[in-house]
């Protein structure tokens, strides 16, 4: 089966489809409608046609290409939006942690040096003189 496409054979009933005959010729150039001329602007409107279905695709393509680009610098904005915010949080966690300390350590020495002065005055109290 696969012999017959390739390799000529001789059938009465397709002796019009030979490569030099003028049906087959007429097929090749346009269907044999109209004149050479007409095959021509058929041809050159097909071709503006592609250039045109072509010229849209890659517009298409340009805009995907260039929206994708534009939502990926945003997600990286906002990813480093995110990273500055964490950081702010971080600073700001450290800096109350660093008030909390050190009100601790203002309340410890307060203690201690009320503990000393209660101590003082109970030892002026209990000192005979």
């Amino acid at each position: 089966m696969i012999l017959m496409f390739l390799l000529p054979h001789s059938d009465p009933d397709h002796s019009s489809e030979r490569s030099d005959s003028p049906a087959k010729k007429r097929r090749m150039r346009g269907g044999g409608e109209g004149t050479s001329g007409t095959s021509k602007c058929n041809i050159n409107n097909s071709s503006q046609e592609v250039g045109s279905a072509i010229s849209k695709s890659a517009a298409i393509i340009a805009e995907a290409i260039q929206s994708c680009e534009e939502r990926g610098d945003r997600r990286h904005k906002e990813l480093l939006s995110l990273h500055q915010r964490r950081l702010q949080i971080e600073e700001s966690k450290a800096e109350i942690n660093k008030e909390g300390i050190n009100g601790l350590v203002d309340s410890i020495n307060k203690l201690a040096n009320s503990i000393l002065a209660l101590a003082g005055n109970k030892n002026q109290s209990t000192d005979p003189k």
